[in-house]
């Protein structure tokens, strides 16, 4: 542990912050803005009472001016205190005489650690962070499905079962997680394969993809008498580009939801960011979803100024064009709306990375307490 005037920061053997605290001069309603986070429930605030009660009390007071806290075997207020006022001598008076009657023993920081329960600190973590994140999770997983609604029709029974399996586990652990039940090793175990499930449907589904970009880059815009089968063609390959990137979004989806359910109730497990940064990788790559869907648009613009027919009206042609550019428009705001989704939850996980709170402490107790976003 470190200690200054202003900042404790607990590390752990390899020097890596785990938890740190900065103190802040001032009332709580001039410095806590009133849509500034989420206020953190009064069970929530007990927790944090029981968590803070288990630190050594020079740490929670912020007590001692040395580079390195130490821990005393009397109130620091005990101490014979310095004339130059820099700080306390390692011994007490007897009471009611100025002789010396005890000498304080100190210990090293590094001999600390068996005084601070960190397991009670991610805990702790686990079910702050949980708290902020679980009403988001639970919207997103009604938006979920009432995608899926809108075109299981179209999904293959097997690929919708197991997206559909992996959505319902998702909603009972947010359940118990709300309902403050304990989330056991066997229930997240169970999570992480059905995600490993989903998790191969989507990498098949990738790959259909790709081969629907490829048949609109091989679309033929030629004809000389009209331009109606060529709408309805281009129609109906962008519904199936349509309708593989939801299947394919919406999987993306409910897997980084159980990421960030399982990174939570895990104490942060590297695995689950590493297994994000994966995620957004294969939407970002060259080859990926993002790039591919904008070389589409530009592909089907292209057919589109091709799309003449000699023996038909201008206007007629012009009209068939308008309907391919707005099925595209609808077909890109529905992608757009997906892709903000997930860049919303890999936000969420990183927000989980490194959790913030604001408290307001009195005598000692943790008065009230406030998630910063």
């Amino acid at each position: 542990m470190a200690n200054n005037t202003s900042e404790i920061k607990i590390i752990d053997e390899e020097n890596r912050v785990l938890i740190q605290f900065s103190s802040q001069e001032g009332a709580w309603d001039d410095i806590s803005a009133p849509n500034s986070g989420h206020d953190i429930s009064s069970e929530n605030v007990s927790l944090l009472n029981h968590w803070i009660s288990s630190i050594p009390t020079g740490l929670s007071t912020m007590a001692g001016n040395s580079s390195q806290l130490m821990t005393c075997t009397f109130n620091y207020n005990q101490l014979i205190q310095a004339k130059d006022g820099s700080g306390a001598i390692g011994a007490v008076f007897k009471d009611g005489t100025n002789k010396i009657g005890a000498q304080g023993r100190f210990h090293e920081a590094s001999n600390l650690k068996s005084l601070v329960n960190l397991n009670m600190a991610f805990n702790f973590a686990s079910q702050i962070v949980a708290q902020k994140h679980l009403a988001d999770i639970n919207e997103r997983l009604r938006t979920i499905e009432h995608k899926i609604d809108e075109i299981k029709g179209f999904l293959e029974t097997s690929r919708l079962a197991k997206i559909l399996a992996l959505h319902e586990h998702i909603d009972i652990i947010g359940r118990m997680i709300v309902n403050k039940h304990e989330v056991s090793a066997g229930t997240l175990q169970n999570l992480s394969k059905s995600a490993l499930e989903v998790r191969a449907d989507v990498i098949h589904l990738k790959k259909e993809i790709d081969l629907s970009h490829t048949t609109i880059e091989q679309f033929d815009s030629s004809s000389l008498f009209g331009s109606n089968d060529l709408r309805e063609k281009l129609r109906i390959a962008i519904d199936n580009i349509d309708r593989l990137q939801s299947e394919y979004l919406l999987g993306m989806q409910c897997l980084l939801i159980a990421n960030l359910i399982l990174f939570i109730k895990t104490s942060g497990s590297e695995e689950f960011l590493i297994t994000n940064e994966v995620y957004l990788k294969e939407l970002n790559l060259p080859g990926g979803s993002i790039n591919k869907w904008e070389k589409t648009k530009r592909t089907v613009s292209l057919h589109l100024s091709k799309m003449k027919p000699l023996f038909e009206r201008t206007a007629s042609s012009e009209a068939n064009a308008a309907l391919v550019e707005r099925k595209i428009k609808k077909t890109d705001d529905q992608y757009n709306e997906n892709i903000l989704k997930i860049i919303q939850l890999n936000s969420q996980l990183q927000a989980a990375k490194t959790p913030s709170l604001m408290v307001e402490v009195a005598d000692g107790k943790v008065l009230r307490a406030k998630h910063l976003d």
